[in-house]
């Protein structure tokens, strides 16, 4: 079965008003069952941000928790082993990565997904896999 990791980009889209059409077709494999997802705990923090400040408190509430509900995310928390995978990701690209891309990279490459972002200006990174998003 595919694995996908998800960015904050493609969840906070797809609440947003308007989703990209691809993004609607990936939620609807996710909720089919077609593809198993992965979201590193911490992005949901930058999701609920995102989803805050386009519609309010309460709207980034109901998103956060029908995502949880409707999506069935796998949340995964920092390891001891994450924090240096990622770390090292973040000393080699440190220009290039954010904090949370930086996360959610080392665990797509842990466990073997495709990473979904709507980052634009990645770097090549050995065995990643990337799937991205217009906005």
């Amino acid at each position: 079965m595919a694995r996908a990791c998800l960015d904050a980009g493609v969840i906070s889209l797809y609440y947003l008003k308007d989703p990209p059409e691809k993004i609607i077709d990936l939620m609807t494999s996710i909720k089919d069952g077609q593809i198993v997802t992965i979201v590193p705990s911490i992005i949901l923090v930058e999701v609920f941000k995102h989803l805050c400040i386009a519609g309010g408190k309460e709207y980034a509430v109901s998103c956060i928790r029908s995502f949880e509900f409707k999506i069935h995310p796998i949340l995964i928390q920092l390891t001891p082993d994450l924090i240096i995978e990622a770390g090292l990701l973040k000393c080699q690209f440190r220009n290039k990565l954010s904090y949370n891309d930086s996360i959610a990279i080392a665990i797509a490459l842990k466990e073997k997904a495709i990473f979904h972002t709507t980052e634009k200006n990645l770097p090549k990174i050995h065995n990643l896999q990337i799937i991205s998003y217009e906005f």
